[in-house]
C-alpha cells in the first residue's frame, strides 16, 4: 500500500511496513535536492507530530531530503520481547522511586520518565558495551538497557551508599563508567560537549566506536549544544545527538523554544558531514533502527546526526510540578493513547511475536526483581559523615623527584620557558597527554607558549599545508573553534577514556564563558564518583599594563569556593615549571594561573629571590606547598602571584629605611594553600599583613585573613591588614592603574602601621 501526502507540487510517498524491504537506507522517492526544501517547509509545519510519524521518517542532508518508511527490524522473538522487559522495568522502577519517596526513604525531586521509555531503551540497547553515552534528564531506560543493577538506582535516589554517587547526588544525576555512562548535571548543555570529548578520546586511541548523546528538546535552545554540534563537525567526531522532544521544555512549550519545524533541519547548519532524523519516539523499533544506522554512518564514515525523537512526557518536569494545570487536556490524552509500553505490548501479541500470557510472566519477573532490589535498597547503610572532605579530590598520581625549594645549580629561565619547558617535557613523557584551546596549534598561542607544538607532535608544516585544501590532521594540538565551553566539555569527556589535558584560554577572563564546565561538572566528578578528571586549566591572569578590565582578571576568587578545583599561582620560571609538571600528573582539576605581564622579564631583573636556578633533570614542585621567599623577625607577609614581587620591593623598603625585618610567604598553591607554613611564620613575626592583586570584597586574601584568625589568633600582637585591590574593574588610563592597584606604596604603608601598632 503506497500512501500520497500532497503539498503544493510536493509529493511524499509512503510505504507501509508491509512491503518494505530495507526502507531505512532506501526511500520512497528520489530525494529532494535540498534547495527544494523551502516548497515543503509549509508541510513540515502542519505535520501532526501524534498521527504523521508512525509509519514514516523524515531524513535530511546536503545530499538532499526524502520521507522514508518505518520498518520492522530483522530481530528474533526473544529481542522484541527484550525491548518490552527494558521498557517496562524502566516503568516499574520509576514508580518504585515514586513508593519509595511516599515513604520517606527516597527524596528529593524525582524526574519521571514515563513516556520516554522507547526512546531511551530502542536508542541504548543500538550502542556497543564499549560505546559511550552521555544523557538527559529523563533517561532512566539507559541505566537498566546499559545493566546498572536496579538497587544501584534506588539506592541512588535514596541517599544511600550503593548508589551510583554514594549519597553525594539525587535521582539520575549519576554516571557509570564500568557500563559507560557519563556523569549526568542538571546543568542543560553540558552533556553533548562532554561526548564530543568521548569521541576524540576513541579516535585518539584508534577506536571506531561512536557515542550517543541524549539532549532534551528545551536544552537545544543553549549555547553549549551549538558549541558541541560545531566541534563535532569540525574535527568530525563520530557522535549521534539524539533530541527527545517530549513536547515541553518544563512549562515552555516547544514552539516558543525554536522556530522550525523539526530540529532535523539544523543539520543543514553545520556541514556536508551532518545528517538529520525526525523519528516517532514512542515507536521503540523505530528508535533502535534509526539509531543503529546512524552509529554506524558514524562509526565508518565520521558522519554526524540530528535525530529528533518525538514524544510525550506522561508526567509533571518532576514531582512538584503540577503539570496538568499547563498542558492541554487533549494534548495529553492523545499521547496517553501512544504509551509506548501499552502499545507495544499490543503491537506483540498482534503480531503473533509473544502471547498475552508470556509478558504477564515478563510483567511478574520485574515485579519480584523490582521488590528484591527495593529491600535491598531500603536495608542498604546510609554514608559516613566523618570527614567528608576526603572525597572532593581523587588521589594524586603526582610522581618524580619533588622539590619544595630550588637548588643551587641548574640553568636560568625566564617565566615563559619556564612554562614552555613544562609542558614540552610531559607532552614527550605521556603519549596520552593533548592540548587544546584557540590558536595554539597553528599560530602557537596568543602568548606563543606553544610554539613549534604543531610541528613537534603532530608533524604539521604550516607553510606546507596552507597550500594544501585537505583538512588538517591535529590530534596532541588542537586549535580549538572559539568555544570554551564546547572545548572544555571536550576535554572533560575525553578523561573518561583515560586521556589527560591541558587546556589553554587565550586569557582568564574568558574562563568564565565555560564557568558552569569548571565548577559544575569538573569540580563535581569526583565527588559523584566518576574521577579521576587529570586536566590542567591554563589561564594567563593578573593586570598587566595599559591591558584595561577585560585582559586583566584574577580569577582565583572565582573558583576557590568551589570544591573540588585545585589553583596554582607561580611567579618564578621554578615555580612554573615544576608546579605545571606536578598538575599534569594531578588526577584532579586543576586551575593554573600564569601572570602573563612577567613572562619575558629577564632573570636577572628580577629580585633575587625570584631568580632561581631551574633543574635540567626532571622534578616537581609539590602542590600545596609554599616558599619562604625572604626570611624576616618583625612582619609576616602571606601573598602568590604578582603581589610577591611588589611585596619584596616594600620589604626591601622597611629595611633600609625602618630597619624592619620582613617575612615573605609565596602561597605558590591557593587550593590547597600551606597553613602550616604561615603558622609557623607568625609563631616568629607576631604580625600579619595579607595581600592579593585580586579586588578586595571577596578576594582570596581574605581567605587567608580567615585562616589566620582561627589558627593562629592567640599569637598575634596586631590586627591583621589585608591590601588588595580597590573593588572597580581594572582600570584603562595609567593614572587610575595606580588607584586601583595594590601597589609597594600602598604595602609600605600597610606595613609601618601594623609593627608601630
Amino acid at each position: 500500500m503506497i500512501d500520497v501526502l500532497q503539498s503544493g507540487t510536493y509529493i511524499f510517498m509512503v510505504i507501509s511496513r508491509a512491503t518494505a524491504k530495507n526502507p531505512i537506507e532506501t526511500s520512497s522517492l528520489k530525494p529532494h535536492d535540498v534547495r527544494e526544501l523551502s516548497g515543503a517547509y509549509k508541510e513540515l509545519k502542519n505535520i501532526n507530530l501524534a498521527t504523521d510519524l508512525d509509519k514514516k521518517f523524515f531524513h535530511v542532508s546536503a545530499d538532499g531530503w526524502s520521507w522514508r518508511d518505518v520498518s520492522v527490524p530483522d530481530l528474533k522473538a526473544s529481542e522484541f520481547v527484550e525491548f518490552y522487559y527494558q521498557m517496562s522495568l524502566t516503568r516499574a522502577v520509576d514508580n518504585e522511586i515514586v513508593k519509595m519517596m511516599r515513604k520517606g526513604i527516597a527524596f528529593g525531586k524525582h524526574l519521571m520518565c514515563t513516556g520516554n521509555e522507547a526512546t531511551a531503551v530502542g536508542a541504548a540497547t543500538a550502542l556497543r558495551n564499549e560505546e559511550w553515552a552521555t544523557l538527559a534528564i529523563r533517561d532512566l531506560g539507559v541505566y537498566v538497557a546499559r545493566g546498572v543493577p536496579i538497587t544501584d538506582i534506588l539506592a541512588q535516589a535514596s541517599g544511600r551508599v550503593p548508589g551510583l554517587t554514594n549519597g553525594w547526588d539525587g535521582s539520575l544525576h549519576m554516571g557509570s563508567r564500568a557500563t559507560r555512562i557519563a556523569g549526568l548535571v542538571s546543568h542543560l548543555g553540558t552533556m553533548p560537549c562532554v561526548a564530543t570529548g568521548c569521541a576524540f578520546a576513541n579516535r585518539f586511541r584508534g577506536s571506531d566506536c561512536a557515542v550517543l548523546a541524549f539532549i532534551g528538546d528545551g536544552t537545544t535552545s543553549t549555547g553549549d549544544v551549538h558549541e558541541a554540534l560545531n566541534i563535532a563537525s569540525v574535527l568530525r567526531l563520530p557522535v549521534v545527538f539524539l533530541i527527545e522532544n517530549n513536547q515541553w521544555a518544563f512549562g515552555t512549550p516547544t514552539r516558543l523554544q525554536y522556530a522550525v519545524p523539526t530540529l532535523a533541519l539544523r543539520a543543514l547548519a553545520y556541514g556536508s558531514n551532518v545528517e538529520g532524523y525526525w523519528i516517532d519516539g514512542t515507536n521503540v523499533t523505530t528508535v533502535h533502527e534509526v539509531v543503529s544506522l546512524a552509529l554506524e554512518r558514524a562509526r565508518q564514515n565520521q558522519t554526524i546526526s540530528i535525530i529528533e525523537a518525538v514524544s510525550m512526557r506522561l508526567e509533571g518536569h518532576s514531582l512538584a510540578d503540577p503539570f496538568k494545570t499547563y498542558i492541554p487536556k487533549e494534548q495529553l490524552v492523545l499521547w496517553q493513547a501512544k504509551d509506548p509500553i501499552s502499545t507495544f505490548k499490543e503491537r506483540l501479541i498482534a503480531e503473533e511475536i509473544a502471547t498475552d500470557d508470556e509478558l504477564k510472566a515478563v510483567d511478574a519477573r520485574i515485579v519480584d526483581e523490582v521488590r528484591a532490589s527495593a529491600i535491598e535498597a531500603e536495608e542498604s547503610p546510609t554514608p559516613d559523615p566523618n570527614n567528608i572532605e576526603q572525597y572532593v579530590f581523587a588521589p594524586s598520581g603526582v610522581f618524580g623527584t619533588a622539590l619544595s625549594t630550588p637548588p643551587e645549580t641548574g640553568q636560568t629561565l625566564t617565566y615563559h620557558q619556564g612554562i614552555q619547558d613544562g609542558l614540552r617535557e610531559e607532552m614527550d613523557r605521556d603519549s596520552s597527554l593533548f592540548m587544546i584551546g584557540e590558536d595554539i596549534g597553528i599560530s602557537n598561542g596568543a602568548f606563543k607558549v606553544t610554539e613549534g607544538f604543531s610541528a613537534r607532535y603532530d608533524g604539521i608544516d604550516w607553510d606546507s599545508t596552507s597550500k594544501i585544501n585537505d583538512s588538517i590532521k591535529q590530534r596532541r594540538v588542537i586549535d580549538a573553534p572559539i568555544a570554551e565551553a564546547g572545548f572544555c566539555g571536550l576535554a572533560l569527556g575525553s578523561v573518561l577514556e583515560g586521556l589527560r589535558v591541558v587546556v589553554e584560554f587565550q586569557y582568564a577572563d574568558f574562563s568564565s564563558e565555560a564557568f558552569k564546565m569548571l565548577v559544575n561538572y569538573a569540580a563535581t566528578q569526583t565527588s559523584r564518583r566518576m574521577g579521576p578528571v587529570p586536566i590542567v586549566f591554563r589561564m594567563p591572569s593578573g593586570w598587566a599594563p595599559k591591558t584595561s578590565m577585560y585582559h586583566s582578571v584574577n580569577p582565583e576568587s572565582w573558583f576557590a569556593s568551589t570544591p573540588g578545583l585545585k589553583i596554582v599561582a607561580p611567579i618564578t620560571a621554578f615555580d612554573a615549571k615544576g608546579l605545571l609538571k606536578a598538575a599534569i600528573r594531578d588526577g584532579n582539576p586543576v586551575l593554573y594561573l600564569e601572570y602573563k605581564a612577567y613572562y619575558r622579564i629577564s632573570p636577572d631583573k628580577l629580585p633575587p629571590q625570584l631568580n632561581l636556578q631551574v633543574p635540567e633533570d626532571d622534578y616537581v614542585v609539590p602542590l600545596g606547598k609554599a616558599r619562604v621567599v625572604k626570611e624576616g623577625n618583625n612582619l609576616s607577609v602571606i601573598t602568590y602571584g604578582s603581589q610577591v614581587i611588589r611585596a619584596l620591593e616594600a620589604a626591601e623598603v622597611l629595611a633600609q629605611e625602618d630597619k624592619i625585618s620582613v617575612e615573605i610567604i609565596d602561597l605558590r598553591t591557593l587550593v590547597p594553600f600551606d597553613s602550616d607554613c604561615i603558622q609557623r611564620s607568625i609563631e616568629k613575626t607576631s604580625r600579619a599583613l595579607v595581600t592579593c592583586e585580586a579586588p578586595r570584597t571577596g578576594c582570596f586574601g581574605n581567605t587567608i585573613v580567615t585562616d589566620i584568625t582561627r589558627t593562629s589568633f592567640k599569637n598575634l600582637d596586631a590586627p591583621i591588614k589585608l591590601v588588595a585591590a580597590a573593588d572597580t574593574p581594572v582600570p584603562f588610563s595609567p593614572a587610575l592603574e595606580e588607584a586601583h592597584l595594590p601597589t609597594v606604596e600602598k604595602l609600605v604603608s600597610a606595613m609601618r602601621e601594623i609593627v608601630a601598632y
